[in-house]
C-alpha cells in the first residue's frame, strides 16, 4: 500500500517541527545555565 506524497511531505514536516523544537529547548537551557555559571548565580556542579 503507498503512501501518497502529501501524507508523506505532513509526516516530515511534523518531525521536523517536533525535533527543532526540543532542540530550541535544550539549547535555551543550556544558554541560561551557562550565563548562570558565568555570573556567579550557581556554583560547580558537584557530583558524587
Amino acid at each position: 500500500m503507498a503512501v501518497g506524497w502529501s501524507m508523506t511531505l505532513w509526516v516530515a514536516r511534523f518531525i521536523w517541527m517536533a525535533l527543532s523544537g526540543w532542540v530550541v529547548s535544550c539549547l535555551t537551557v543550556a544558554d541560561e545555565i551557562a550565563g548562570s555559571l558565568r555570573t556567579g548565580d550557581i556554583g560547580a556542579f558537584h557530583v558524587g
